[in-house]
């Protein structure tokens, strides 16, 4: 339930951002970096120590979970057309398809549109993936403090970001 309230939030969001003319990326990045911030303050805060069902934590999680709904949502509407950053078996099947489409196809044209989407899928697959090793290594390595990587990226990113 929490996710999809957040996703519905994000949504919102973007809806009266767009009736005020401005652009949503920026402003949902910043919402994703806020929660994605106070989901590792309080996890740092309560420690290792702190049972996953205590209340503070099953909070904590809650943010995340609502981090990522942002992100989810980010993604559908200020980077429409863009691959999925959360449906993995749907980006592995869209480069799969579009592989054999660039070598199997029949039309020159259909050919190179499948290879500029199977170069998007597989960036945003093999971004995946470094991802989950890059993550593993710091969880095994620094435990909850391993939460300031995806912050502080979130952070960059809306430095970075113009719109």
């Amino acid at each position: 339930p929490i996710f999809v309230m957040a996703l519905a939030a994000a949504r919102l969001l973007a809806a009266g951002l767009i009736r005020s003319r401005i652009a949503t990326l920026r402003p949902l990045l910043a919402l994703q970096f806020l929660l994605l911030c106070v989901f590792l303050t309080i996890c740092i805060a309560a420690g290792p120590a702190a049972g996953p069902n205590t209340t503070v934590m099953v909070f904590a999680a809650m943010l995340g979970v609502s981090a990522m709904a942002v992100q989810n949502a980010l993604v559908q509407i200020s980077l429409a057309g863009s691959p999925s950053t959360a449906v993995m078996t749907t980006n592995l099947t869209r480069l799969v398809v579009d592989l054999g489409e660039t070598l199997f196809g029949a039309q020159a044209g259909d050919r190179a549109k499948a290879a500029t989407r199977a170069w998007g899928t597989g960036t945003a697959i093999a971004g995946f993936v470094a991802g989950c090793g890059l993550g593993a290594w710091c969880q095994s390595h620094f435990g909850l403090w391993s939460l300031a990587l995806p912050t502080g990226l979130a952070l960059g990113t809306v430095a970075i970001t113009n719109t």
